[in-house]
């Protein structure tokens, strides 16, 4: 990659790795703060909340980083960094 194509490619970068953090980021901190009232109705036998926090965690981060890496994927590609195997 050439040196003056760095900068706009760091760029979409950065932009996307906010982009991919700030929501997961948000369910982080908004989710316990609801979490008291999320466990008045059960799931499968488990209180609500816990059971949120248990498995909506790792969906989350699982769609994520799937969704980071597709994204990221097009990134490389449009500035030409993509490697091919």
């Amino acid at each position: 990659m050439e040196r003056k194509e760095r900068k706009p490619y760091w760029r979409s970068t950065k932009w996307q790795l906010l982009a991919s953090l700030v929501p997961f980021m948000c369910v982080m901190f908004v989710l316990p703060l609801y979490a008291e009232q999320f466990n008045t109705n059960r799931f499968l036998g488990f209180p609500l909340g816990y059971f949120l926090a248990a498995h909506g965690f790792f969906l989350i981060a699982v769609i994520t980083v799937a969704s980071y890496v597709n994204r990221q994927n097009a990134i490389d590609h449009w500035h030409g960094a993509h490697e091919d195997l």
